[in-house]
């Protein structure tokens, strides 16, 4: 029997969400659990989260680009193949990210008009999150774009991500429409379970996040020191009215008027795409845990290069002095703040 486009009796979010259910459960519990093994109390510093992040930035970076190609939009891989500034919207990236001979500019798939109108549709300036990523890991660490792009290119060779960047360039090279699937399962997360870490890692003290390349800070430094200039929290931020809520309601809402045009066939792609996200997403949580490893001194060492060993007992020290001085500066202009008031509301009476 042929497929025929239509509109189903279940619309494609919810089966994608029916169909993902149990690994998205999972997947959420682990995120969870090594999240808080990465953060304050168990961890001293942001290291393990950059590494976290060195492995989640190739997969947007990856079905981003991809997408920007076969629309032939502006500020394509090739923009930033030397991490120079190119067009808006352009992305760093590293070279074992770069589509090469697979998909680029000039090879891209042969894209049916009615899948580059659904594609075209549903594409969002604003949802897009690579360069988002990228200005953390550049706060976080203090790289610059060269640096990170090489880093970036590291970790996109270890065995699982390398599968999954392989498989997300060859499933959308042979069926474009299944990019919904990385649409739906990446952006939406972000306003759910994202929603709640994002929460939690704005509660965290501000000289967690300090760059272990930074300066040691002087009193002067603090002068102008808030926790938002160095929270790096861009990924989980969306710069709209409503804090990206506007967007996300967009995004469902053209995606529900624009689902009818994929056939039975193309549906299910989608679905079974979104599935294996799914799959190749828990088997990277693991192979993150033999990255960071269990042991905190081996752990230290394997970050990326984050920093060397030796200077472990010395950045623990540096961090330690910084939180200190940044609550006693906090202190001191609460204190100040209060007099300023007490004294105003002194002229203020007579």
């Amino acid at each position: 029997m042929s497929s025929k486009i239509g509109s189903p009796i279940r619309s494609l979010s919810d089966s994608i969400n029916a169909a993902t259910r149990p690994a998205h459960t999972k997947l959420n519990k682990l995120v969870i659990s090594r999240l808080q093994l990465a953060l304050p109390p168990q961890a001293d510093d942001a290291s393990q989260y950059v590494s976290g992040l060195l492995h989640i930035t190739p997969i947007y970076i990856a079905f981003e680009s991809l997408w920007r190609v076969i629309l032939k939009l502006p500020g394509t891989p090739e923009a930033h193949d030397s991490g120079k500034d190119g067009n808006a919207g352009a992305v760093c990236v590293p070279v074992g990210l770069r589509l090469n001979n697979r998909l680029n500019a000039h090879c891209g798939p042969i894209v049916d008009s009615r899948i580059d109108a659904l594609l075209t549709k549903l594409y969002f300036e604003r949802l897009q999150r690579s360069q988002a990523l990228q200005q953390d890991l550049t706060s976080l660490t203090g790289w610059s774009h060269c640096t990170l792009a090489e880093q970036l290119d590291n970790a996109s060779k270890s065995p699982i991500l390398n599968d999954f960047l392989t498989d997300i360039e060859t499933s959308v090279r042979k069926r474009p429409h299944v990019l919904l699937a990385y649409a739906w399962v990446l952006y939406m997360a972000l306003f759910s379970g994202g929603r709640f870490i994002r929460a939690s890692l704005e509660n965290i003290y501000p000289a967690f996040w300090i760059p272990a390349s930074a300066q040691q800070p002087t009193p002067a430094t603090l002068a102008g020191f808030t926790i938002t200039d160095v929270q790096p929290l861009s990924f989980f931020r969306f710069n709209t009215p409503e804090g990206g809520e506007d967007i996300k309601q967009e995004f469902k809402k053209r995606l529900l008027e624009s689902e009818y045009c994929l056939t039975a066939l193309e549906r299910e792609e989608v679905i079974e795409e979104a599935r294996r996200i799914f799959e190749y997403m828990i088997q990277l949580v693991g192979e993150l845990d033999d990255i960071c490893g269990t042991d905190k001194e081996a752990a230290e060492a394997r970050l990326l290069s984050l920093r060397s060993r030796d200077s472990v007992v010395v950045e623990k020290e540096r961090r330690r002095h910084f939180e200190q001085t940044a609550r006693k500066t906090t202190a001191e202009r609460t204190r100040s703040w209060v007099e300023k008031a007490i004294i105003k509301c002194g002229s203020n009476a007579k």
